[in-house]
This record gives structure tokens, C-alpha cells and sequence, in this order.
């Protein structure tokens, strides 16, 4: 008589499947990681970018200076939200130019936006040699900032005057003059460096910096 054949995995089949799989993982499992990282750095330069767009479109927009601080406001103090936790950026209405509440200080129902922390990312850089070569910006890049005030001193924020163009100002709200608000701010998971850019007129860009090849990219 012919034996019907069997169907089905024997026990030693399956664990060798199951062993397999468990080796799969545990390769994946960094490469996901690092790409999970990634990832969020690179949402955190976007979001900045955004930041930035907004702050200068809401000052053409409205007519009103408007200011981006990013990790400090202009007199050395953490940027909080409304419960009080910390936040990388934050978007400032700081009235018209000339106005009773134009003084670069975060007063109470002027911010109009507010950017959240990703795990993960660092200002600075990490793996990158070099500035991007269109930022004009005379601070370090290590900070995370080339921003600085109207004296050379870093600066971690820039002002958007009511025609979009980016100046630089002293803590003490002293205004620099067209072409002073050039800068860039770095941000890195620690295995890739990202770099958004603001010309001296306005125009925002990003950038990754390319490990292979040492250098910058759009």
C-alpha cells in the first residue's frame, strides 16, 4: 500500500525557523534603531524650518516683528510651554516696530507657536566637518547655532522685520541692520547631522550632511 505523505513542520524544523528569526532580529534591530533616530532628526530640522517660515511669514503677514528663539530666549532662560516643560523653539509676536510691546522679550500671549522636543536629537553636529557653505552665520556650529547678535556674541534667536527680512538684536533689544540676521541652526541623531539654513534675505533651506562623501547635500 502507498504511505500517505505528512504535512507539517517537525519539532527540530521549527526551531531552526525560530532560531532564524531570532538572529534576523537581532541584526535588524540597531539598523531599525538608527533609522528610527534619523528619522526624528530629521523631523526636528523640519520642524525648525518650518518654525522659521512661519515666523517670517506671520511678520509680512501681520506687520509686526516677529522672533524665533530656539533653546534660550534672548536673556539666557529656557523656553517653557504653557505647563512649564521645556520646548527647543518657540514663535514670538513681538509687536509692531516702535510699538509698547516691541521688546524682544517673551511677554505674557505673544507666542503664537512652540516646536516639541524629539528623543534622540542633539543641537550641534556630530559627524560633520564643516558649515554649510551658504551659511554666513559667524557663530559655532558645534552649539547648534551660527547665529549671533548685532557685537559677534552667539545668539539663539533671530528676528523677522514686517518685510521678512531676518535681522540679528542684542538681548538688550538692539536691532541689527539688514543682512545681520544670516545664520543656521545644527542638529544631529548622533550618526547624521541636518542643517537648516537662513539667507540673509529670508530664504530657508535643509541640509544633511553625507558621511560618505564628507560634505553637505541639499
Amino acid at each position: 500500500m502507498l504511505r500517505r505523505s505528512r504535512n507539517g513542520f517537525t519539532l527540530i524544523e521549527m526551531m531552526v525557523v525560530v532560531a532564524i528569526a531570532a538572529v534576523l532580529v537581532a541584526m535588524a534591530g540597531p539598523a531599525m534603531d538608527d533609522w528610527s533616530t534619523n528619522q526624528r532628526a530629521k523631523s526636528a530640522s523640519r520642524a525648525m524650518a518650518n518654525a522659521l517660515s512661519a515666523g517670517r511669514s506671520e511678520a509680512i503677514r501681520t506687520g509686526n516683528h516677529h522672533i524665533v528663539f530656539f533653546q534660550l530666549d534672548a536673556q539666557g532662560n529656557l523656553l517653557l510651554d504653557g505647563d512649564g516643560i521645556a520646548v527647543p523653539l518657540a514663535i514670538v509676536n513681538d509687536d509692531r516696530p516702535g510699538g509698547p510691546n516691541q521688546n524682544c522679550t517673551i511677554d505674557a500671549g505673544e507666542t503664537v507657536g512652540i516646536g516639541r522636543a524629539e528623543p534622540g536629537v542633539a543641537w550641534g553636529v556630530a559627524k560633520a566637518s564643516a558649515r554649510v557653505p551658504t551659511d554666513f552665520g559667524a557663530g559655532s556650529i558645534a552649539t547648534g547655532s551660527s547665529f549671533t547678535d548685532p557685537s559677534g556674541n552667539p545668539a539663539t534667536w533671530v528676528l523677522f522685520r514686517p518685510d521678512g527680512v531676518p535681522i540679528s538684536f542684542k538681548a538688550d533689544c538692539t536691532l541689527g541692520g539688514t543682512g545681520s540676521g544670516a545664520g543656521a541652526i545644527y542638529l544631529s541623531s548622533g550618526r547624521r547631522d541636518y542643517a537648516v539654513v537662513l539667507t540673509a534675505l529670508g530664504g530657508i533651506r535643509t541640509h544633511a550632511w553625507d558621511n560618505g562623501g564628507g560634505q553637505w547635500t541639499n
